[in-house]
């Protein structure tokens, strides 16, 4: 009799040990919108009837948990990078991840992984030609012992950006439209602005003054004006539009080394005078942009 209350006793141990395991696993999981797969009868049956059942450790689950994290993020990335293939015709839609997720042997309901559908499609393709456009000016520019001429540099590197979209430039209206939602404006904002970050760094400036912000947001402002003009362009190759970043660019850089003039001039000037520009770029928000 006290030999099966001792069992029972251990036995009750176990089992609640595991319950508040499991639910401590499933809790951690759902930050990360996901859960895992629960265990099945049988396997749960042969851990009870072991004699020292084997616990895992914290650093064992964690491990466990960061690799289920990992494999269903691989999955996600063929997913969207299968969906692509099928935007000029269905759009920067569910039914494109849909149809990406077939073709990789998934059930289309796959596309429920992908938490904000076509939004995250679109994030997925900018992020990938930013990747795709440092790995090209690394090897054109960076790696090059030659000294970068700025202004050819700033234009080639937008050109070849915005080239990127010509292939889907049909269905950019509707790209544009999925992340100009309040909920997506930060994600798009950040790969706006890592580009033109990536792209001012590779050139080899190394300014820490005003001019730092104004570069990067006189870049951005460009790109996203060229992008506009792209979906409006009827002119062959889109030469209207590249003649027309050209000619951004060229005002860019003549503002550029103005206000490179203004910002050397301040070492010069009264400690209240520099206050002053420091003060007026906060009012303008700059500093919070790049924070």
């Amino acid at each position: 009799m006290a030999r099966s209350c001792i069992s029972t006793w251990k036995l009750s141990i176990f089992v609640l040990s595991k319950i508040t395991r499991n639910r401590s696993l499933h809790l951690r999981c759902r930050s990360h919108l996901y859960v895992p797969s629960v265990r099945t009868c049988a396997s749960l049956a042969k851990n009870l009837d072991a004699a020292e059942p084997y616990v895992e450790t914290d650093s064992d689950s964690d491990a466990e948990e960061q690799q289920k994290l990992a494999d269903l993020t691989d999955v996600k990335l063929q997913i969207l990078k299968a969906g692509l293939d099928f935007v000029p015709e269905h759009g920067w839609s569910k039914q494109s991840i849909a149809l990406g997720a077939q073709s990789l042997g998934l059930s289309s309901s796959s596309h429920t992984l992908i938490e904000d559908g076509g939004a995250d499609l679109v994030h997925y393709f900018n992020i990938l030609c930013n990747e795709k456009l440092e790995s090209y000016l690394k090897e054109q520019y960076s790696e090059n012992e030659t000294k970068i001429d700025i202004q050819n540099y700033i234009e080639d590197a937008l050109e070849n950006r915005l080239k990127m979209i010509i292939p889907f430039v049909s269905k950019w209206p509707e790209a544009m439209a999925l992340t100009i939602s309040p909920l997506q404006i930060p994600t798009d904002s950040k790969n706006l602005l890592d580009l033109v970050d990536m792209i001012w760094s590779l050139s080899g400036d190394k300014s820490l003054n005003l001019t730092w912000y104004s570069k990067r947001l006189s870049l951005a402002a460009i790109y996203r004006m060229c992008e506009l003009s792209l979906l409006q362009d009827k002119s062959p190759d889109y030469i209207d539009t590249f003649d027309f970043l050209h000619r951004r660019v060229e005002d860019v850089m003549k503002t550029s080394k103005f206000i490179d003039g203004v910002a050397d001039s301040t070492k010069h000037l009264p400690d209240v005078s520099t206050g002053a520009l420091i003060t007026a770029r906060n009012i303008l928000g700059l500093n919070r942009w790049f924070r």
